[in-house]
């Protein structure tokens, strides 16, 4: 984690002593992820106009280990007093009693998509405020397409045809380069190839766990076959490049800016990269394929606002809060969708390479909420990377990983 002191665009000598000069006991530390630092400045710099004598001071996380990261810092009796955090997270940290509610912070709960609030709520109360929203869909290269004798106005659809385009796709093209035609992940967070993988399973009928929460179901032959599907791409097809088992989802962005693959999965805050770091790459988007006669899912990710319990700064916490999520403020902050129905009619939400990521959102569902997701959604990540790795087929690591989530599934 990076710390950064938030400098007023006056200078660094001004904002200094504006710092020193705040009342004492009128800061609040906001954990902010990299990629919305400047955004998070900006709005810091508003909520301080309008708030004389209160500071804002950012301190910058980065992706890798940021859950385990604020689970230490909620559990240290000096947490900061608003935190970022991804929707999943949410509800584990409420059962630990690590959060103060905010059913106060807002009133018009009706502008808020309902699954989103459904992520923060756990025994009748808010535990967070959503504030953006985001589903996968398939980043496709239509010159890669082109080239490869496929059409770029009818990518697959279903199952079968993604591999079969993956595997057409995967050659020396022109320029004597080696490209691959679908990348996965590998490496990184947990969260990388879950959201890459569950929906598979979801599409098939299947699930990491029982509805109820009360079994293990990645050992089910729905999930069996969804994690075969996805590690196939890699041992099998091998139309995933050799580096899937390090790459995370900033990593298969690159190599797809780099036009070395031609598709692959992620959500729409891929867009502004790819478009400043290629403005050449004829991008396309389609939705997720699914089984034969199956039907589209999809994980629905994305970050809500988190006061801790141990907060030193409460109050002025929930009124950052309150501030952030006023329509216009959401809106400008996130880089994928807002969690509000009004700041969805932004004008930056018109971009038509958007349309097929907000039909996603139709078929979109919640990760389960259970105390110990967090643990075992790691035992899944590890036993995915065993068949990754080529060490042991779906089948058998999948029956090994259930023994250990139902353990987690059962622990008090």
């Amino acid at each position: 984690m990076i710390r950064v002191a938030r400098l007023a665009a006056v200078g660094a000598l001004a904002a200094s002593l504006a710092c020193a000069s705040a009342e004492p006991g009128r800061e609040i530390v906001w954990w902010t992820p990299s990629w919305g630092q400047a955004r998070a400045e900006v709005l810091a710099d508003k909520f301080e106009a309008a708030h004389p004598g209160v500071t804002v001071k950012l301190e910058v996380t980065v992706a890798d280990g940021l859950p385990t990261r604020i689970q230490t810092a909620l559990r240290s009796g000096s947490p900061p007093d608003l935190i970022e955090a991804q929707h999943a997270w949410v509800v584990p940290y409420a059962q630990a009693n690590l959060l103060q509610p905010l059913d106060d912070v807002i009133e018009d709960r009706g502008d808020f998509l309902p699954a989103s609030l459904e992520y923060d709520t756990w025994d009748g109360r808010l535990w967070a405020i959503p504030f953006r929203i985001e589903t996968h869909a398939l980043f496709y290269n239509r010159r890669m397409f082109r080239e490869a004798g496929l059409d770029p106005d009818t990518p697959p659809q279903t199952w079968p045809a993604l591999v079969d385009a993956a595997k057409t796709l995967t050659r020396t093209n022109s320029a004597g380069r080696r490209q691959y035609g679908y990348a996965i992940t590998g490496g990184g967070e947990v969260g990388n190839t879950l959201f890459r993988t569950l929906p598979l399973m979801w599409m098939n009928g299947g699930d990491i766990v029982s509805a109820d929460l009360s079994r293990a179901t990645v050992n089910a032959r729905p999930a069996v076959e969804a994690v075969t599907f996805y590690a196939d791409m890699l041992t099998r097809h091998k139309v995933s490049p050799p580096s899937t088992l390090q790459d995370d989802g900033l990593a298969i962005r690159r190599l797809f800016v780099a036009e070395s693959v031609a598709m692959y999965q992620s959500g729409p805050f891929d867009i502004a990269p790819i478009r400043r770091e290629n403005p050449a790459l004829d991008l396309g988007v389609m939705m997720l394929p699914t089984p034969t006669g199956g039907e589209p899912a999809v994980a629905l990710g994305g970050w809500s606002f988190i006061v801790p319990k141990d907060a030193k700064q409460p109050g002025l916490a929930r009124s950052l809060v309150r501030f952030l999520a006023e329509s216009e403020n959401m809106g400008y902050f996130t880089d994928t969708f807002p969690a509000r129905r009004s700041a969805m009619a932004l004008p930056r939400f018109a971009d038509p390479i958007l349309e097929n990521f907000k039909k996603m959102l139709t078929y979109a569902r919640r990760l389960p909420a259970h105390k110990n997701w967090l643990q075992i959604v790691q035992v899944y990540f590890d036993h995915v990377q065993r068949v990754l790795v080529g060490d042991v087929p779906a089948e058998r690591a999948m029956n090994e990983a259930a023994i250990e989530i139902d353990r987690l599934l059962a622990s008090p």
